[in-house]
């Protein structure tokens, strides 16, 4: 109502980081742009964050000869060439980004004092493990016994090559649906999160969650890694 406009459509990047390009929300909106001159954000900084997205996305709306009308910054232009709004615009913009790296520090800090407790920070749970709704590790039995189908077969057979053939033929696929790849195999077989240690950075602590592969085992599955990679017998 402001600025006289019709709203066309409303495009969303729910919990995306304005760091990335590839974006659903900001793909639409960019493919969207037939005939649109103005978009409305409530700052810039949820179109970017960082110099890269800002350079790739400000040359998309130019060549579509459009701009932004900010809520936060009434009076941003991709077009204003006045040096004290430019200034003010930029302040803001490295303050965005001094925010975000401050978080980034703050979660990087309490995921290593959570490590140091030996559980797990974050992220995907590994194969054989998955989150409790209350955000804590436990055994998946069905990924665990092929956890520990992984580390037998892989003393048996010898190689990653022979067990990744013989998972593939017996149909065993990874937690996204793909086929195991070597690279894959030898990441599991060289996890200490199998044997109960929780690992983040340089802190190496004995971890709360169950292990799936004893120490003994885990031990003697590097023991072959090792040989194998002088062999290079992949």
């Amino acid at each position: 109502k402001n600025n006289a406009l019709e709203l066309a459509e409303i495009f969303c990047d729910r919990g995306i980081s304005g760091t990335k390009i590839d974006r659903a929300g900001l793909t639409d909106l960019l493919s969207a742009m037939n005939g649109i001159r103005k978009i409305i954000v409530l700052n810039t900084s949820r179109l970017w964050r960082d110099d890269i997205s800002k350079v790739f996305i400000r040359r998309a709306f130019i060549q579509a000869k459009a701009d932004i009308v900010s809520i936060e910054q009434p009076n941003y232009s991709l077009y204003k060439n006045d040096p004290s709004e430019i200034f003010f615009n930029g302040v803001l913009e490295l303050l965005d980004q001094y925010e975000r790296l401050n978080i980034n520090l703050k979660l990087a800090k309490g995921r290593k004092t959570k490590a140091r407790t030996g559980n797990k920070a974050c992220g995907v749970a590994p194969l054989g493990y998955r989150w409790t709704h209350d955000a804590k590790i436990e055994i998946d039995p069905d990924g665990a016994d092929l956890v520990k189908l992984i580390y037998d077969q892989y003393l048996n057979l010898g190689s990653l090559s022979k067990v990744k053939d013989d998972l593939d033929d017996s149909g065993y696929l990874t937690q996204r649906g793909n086929s195991f790849s070597k690279q894959a195999l030898s990441d599991i077989l060289s996890n200490e999160f199998y044997r109960g240690i929780v690992t983040h950075g340089t802190v190496k602590e004995k971890g709360q969650h169950p292990p799936i592969i004893s120490a003994i085992l885990f031990n003697r599955v590097q023991s072959k890694l090792t040989g194998n990679n002088k062999k290079n017998y992949y």
